[in-house]
């Protein structure tokens, strides 16, 4: 019987590769445990969040437990009116709907000027925005509600009134 590796192949089929040796090393590697000269040993991993090695600070970022922020890295304050103006432009829906929005509307022209106004320190430029938002809806809303209301009014009479007028002037006098 003849070697398989002697048999014809068809066109384009890939040729196995030759018997070779046990596993080696591919060239251009390295022994295991060989060390390039000048460069030291990989480093470990860091040490976990709010730890530092002995002698050296905090990484940036980090501060150590039970100490408060350092002077102006601590959280942002949120703007009182702007959170008052979400709450008043919500509640605009459940209560009488126009007068809450138009507070609403006036307190976040507020909040944005002390927002604006802080270089950064307060918070809630997007409750101000929300505010508006829901503020405005609700107003387009009532006025749309008051268009609809006053057009069914006029077409829900039967034109009587018109009729009356008509027929009031087209009387003999």
């Amino acid at each position: 019987m003849a070697d398989d590796d002697d048999a014809p192949r068809p066109a384009g089929a890939p040729v196995p590769p030759p018997p070779s040796a046990p596993w080696s090393r591919p060239p251009g590697y390295p022994p295991p445990g060989y060390q390039q000269p000048g460069y030291p040993p990989p480093p470990g991993y860091p040490p976990p969040p709010g730890y530092s090695a002995p002698g050296y600070p905090p990484p940036p970022g980090y501060r150590q437990p039970g100490y408060p922020p350092p002077y102006g890295y601590g959280p942002r304050r949120t703007e009182g009116k702007a959170i008052a103006a979400l709450a008043t432009s919500i509640a605009a829906f459940v209560v009488c709907p126009i007068v809450p929005a138009i507070v609403a509307l006036v307190l976040a022209s507020q909040a944005q000027r002390a927002i604006d106004a802080s270089g950064g320190a307060l918070a809630g430029a997007g409750m101000v925005t929300a505010a508006r938002i829901i503020a405005w809806a609700n107003i387009g809303l009532i006025v749309l509600a008051i268009a609809v209301l006053v057009l069914v009014g006029v077409a829900g009479d039967g034109g009587t009134h018109s009729y009356q007028i008509g027929a009031a002037l087209a009387r003999p006098r």
